[in-house]
């Protein structure tokens, strides 16, 4: 029998057109699923095959890890052992194409060549503070005040122009506005400071590679020599600067095969456009499109709900996604009261599926801001779920949650100089190392704590008189502030020291992380909240505990088997069993800066797509009646996308009866939002529902419980049912209050 054939036995009819497609310019659309990397990784292999020499071939991606991912691919489907190089005098037969990013591939470009550009070869690369640090001297040395311009924010504005390929010149020319030009006139400068550096900043490596090419025909003609067959993974990701990269090297052969998926272009912010693939055809009107629909990863009914969901977005390529496998659990939408019963609901959820044999590690709890990670963190050390947060710190280990932390704990505990350190420069006034290390030199030598030490300032004659002004400010700051928490509750005491120091101005910075850092200020604000029954100084205490017992943890949770919470933006690219995906609500998903602006909207669409094809066997979506985040209270709608979900596939829950009873109809479920107060016969005569939720009600305690069992719950405390009809019971809690409750939703407990 013979062996089956390594590049084409493994791909379905649509991949292996592509495949054999190599001359001329190709669009594949691949949907979520449907085997992207292994039609792109084959083709690749199917040329090496026919006899194009591999250095001939560029494979371009967004990851280092997609890049690794496709370069073991090759190596495995022809057995090849060697590098891959840029230079192809070095290439010889069995060697790798050139694979890696964008922005690896343009750096070596520009170490072989940049000198055509009057630059030294051996610049370097600027990293992210490096470049704050740089446009601080910018600022200074141009007399801008940081209360203008922000060092963050003016890089944010130049980061844009640059995505753009706008340089200076452009960027003054396009100036709608005397903050735009200042920003240019900033822009010109720093690329002079960069120059003077001999440095790069991260946008420079592609701006520069399509200077170096458009400014010298005979470079561009090497390299267009060079890689004669051009590949390009996430093409719906690509930015300005990264489409002409291309233009330009394809403009010889034409030989261009692009992959993506216009459904799953989420990244608009960092300056991607959706346009360079949607109009792929008007730029290479010769181009064959394939589309590739066969989904490997999720089932039907999840296949379905993502269609249904993507579906309304306008001016897309239509696919439609199908799979051999068809059977599954249907989508859940759950709705519940707010986020600290979300939070409790969906690990419980994560609980039933690992009983159920679904390991923690194929599961996964996705969100639309960072900021509500926090609760689900706590809802997992409190249940014992070992979890991994990716893409950023835990919430207690934020830099900007742990000064507002070490601030709590000086008020409490002036003697902590752990806590003191933090944040005696926090924000800025200009207290530096050296005047710390006098500072700890003198308390040394008198045996005096550095709160002590602070005390006695003037004493110290190394320190200069302003800087004794400003230390003895902020000591006057932390005895006020001590003196307040013996009347304020530490909700309001944080409010009081925020606004006393500027915290807000401070953090937010016109930037995207600015925005990010101070929701997660207000989150804090919330968690304060839950304190605000107790005494001052017991508020105060009690929350520090709680912080640094779930901090001490979370330090332990280092299970190889462990949950994965992440934003959705940070998902794409993964799979799950099971996905989760929480806060489905108006202001949320969509997000409330989008409701306003079309396009934003069309993405935020696209982002809850791309999460809901995460997933594999089973797919969770939740709401909240009411939730409480950035330190407001708030009742939002369901997300308008969930709207477009099919009935036929989808499960929808409530924990509230009336509400539950209402969505089991389309017909009821405005009614539900609008008139929570109906009365019992309407409900009673309104609709047949089932309660089958997962976090039910002990199958053996739901049959024994009757009319004049004894109940407890958790929030109401014990009752006696007072009559039964289905799986809704109704209880007189001692409390007095009566309730209505679904046995598979409420966690009651029959008492003996």
């Amino acid at each position: 029998m013979a062996a089956p054939d390594p590049i084409f036995g493994n791909l379905n009819e649509v991949q292996a057109e592509a495949v054999r497609h190599v001359k001329g310019p190709v669009l594949i659309i691949a949907g979520a699923g449907s085997g992207k990397t292994r039609a792109l990784t084959h083709r690749i292999a199917y040329l090496i095959d026919q006899g194009v020499p591999p250095w001939q071939i560029l494979a371009v991606t967004f990851t280092n890890k997609a890049a690794r991912e496709m370069k073991e691919r090759v190596r495995n489907l022809l057995h090849i052992i060697g590098t891959d190089d840029i230079e192809p005098e070095k290439f010889g037969a069995g060697r790798l194409p050139v694979m890696g990013t964008f922005h690896s591939i343009c750096a070596r470009i520009l170490r072989r060549d940049i000198e055509n550009l009057g630059r030294d070869r051996r610049f370097v690369i600027y990293d992210k503070d490096d470049q704050e640090k740089l446009m601080k001297d910018v600022l200074k040395e141009m007399n801008v005040n940081e209360k203008e311009l922000r060092p963050a924010a003016a890089l944010t504005y130049i980061g844009r122009f640059k995505s753009e390929a706008l340089n200076p010149k452009d960027a003054a020319e396009q100036a709608a506005s005397d903050r735009l030009n200042r920003i240019a006139q900033v822009y010109a400068r720093y690329q002079q400071a960069l120059a003077t550096a001999n440095a790069l900043d991260f946008d420079d490596i592609l701006l520069e590679t399509v200077r170096l090419f458009h400014e010298h025909r005979n470079v561009l003609e090497r390299y267009q020599a060079t890689w004669r067959f051009l590949h390009v993974d996430e093409y719906q990701d690509t930015n300005h600067a990264q489409y002409l990269l291309l233009t330009l090297l394809a403009q010889k052969d034409g030989n261009i095969c692009v992959i993506g998926d216009p459904d799953q272009s989420i990244y608009a912010f960092r300056g991607s456009d959706i346009r360079n693939i949607l109009e792929f055809q008007k730029d290479y009107p010769k181009a064959k499109e394939y589309k590739l629909e066969r989904n490997y990863r999720s089932t039907q009914l999840i296949l379905d709900a993502a269609g249904a969901v993507i579906q309304n977005n306008p001016n897309r390529p239509e696919k439609t996604m199908w799979t051999d496998r068809k059977d599954g659990p249907k989508v859940l939408v759950q709705e519940i009261s707010d986020e600290r019963a979300e939070a409790m609901t969906v690990i419980q959820s994560v609980i039933a599926e690992r009983t159920a044999g679904t390991s923690l590690h194929e599961q996964a709890i996705l969100y639309r801001t960072n900021a509500q990670s926090r609760l689900l963190e706590e809802a997992c050390l409190r249940a014992g779920v070992p979890y991994r947060l990716v893409g950023g710190v835990k919430f207690y280990a934020r830099r900007e949650v742990k000064d507002i932390l070490a601030y709590l704990h000086l008020i409490q505990n002036p003697q902590d100089t752990v806590s003191l350190l933090r944040v005696i420069n926090v924000p800025a006034r200009k207290i530096g190392a050296t005047t710390l290390e006098r500072m700890q030199l003198f308390g040394r030598k008198r045996g005096l704590s550095l709160w002590e030490t602070l005390h006695v300032i003037d004493e110290i004659e190394s320190i200069a008189e302003p800087t004794r002004v400003r230390l003895r400010e902020f000591v006057h700051l932390l005895e006020q502030q001590q003196e307040k928490a013996s009347r304020m509750v530490v909700s309001h005491l944080a409010l009081d020291l925020l606004e006393k120091i500027n915290f807000e101005q401070w953090l937010r910075d016109e930037t995207e992380e600015g925005e990010a850092r101070w929701e997660n200020v207000q989150e804090l604000i919330t968690v304060m909240h839950k304190y605000d029954a107790l005494d001052p100084l017991v508020s105060l205490s009690s929350f520090l505990e709680e912080v640094a017992l779930i901090s001490e943890v979370d330090a332990l949770q280092e299970d190889d088997d462990a949950l994965t919470l992440m934003t959705l933006h940070l998902c794409k690219g993964l799979e799950f069993d099971h996905v989760l995906i929480t806060g489905c609500e108006e202001g949320i998903l969509p997000h409330s800066n989008s409701l306003f602006d079309k396009n934003q909207l069309e993405e935020e669409c696209r982002l809850l797509y791309v999460g809901m094809t995460r997933a594999k066997t089973r797919l969770q979506l939740f709401f909240a009646r009411s939730r409480t985040l950035f330190g407001q209270t708030r009742t939002n709608a369901p997300s308008r996308f969930l709207d477009s979900l099919p009935e036929s596939v989808t499960e929808r829950r409530s924990d509230d009866i009336l509400s539950a009873f209402a969505w089991a109809s389309r017909a009821g479920q405005q009614k539900a939002w609008t008139n929570h107060d109906l009365p019992r016969s309407t409900v009673e005569e309104g609709f047949d529902v089932e309660f089958n939720q997962d976090v039910a009600f002990m199958e053996e305690q739901r049959s024994e419980l009757a009319t004049g069992s004894r109940v407890q719950h958790p929030t109401f405390g014990k009752g006696t049912v007072i009559s039964r009809r289905g799986d809704v019971v109704e209880i007189h809690f001692d409390s007095g209050q009566r309730k209505h409750l679904a046995l598979s939703v409420a966690p009651l407990t029959v008492l003996p």
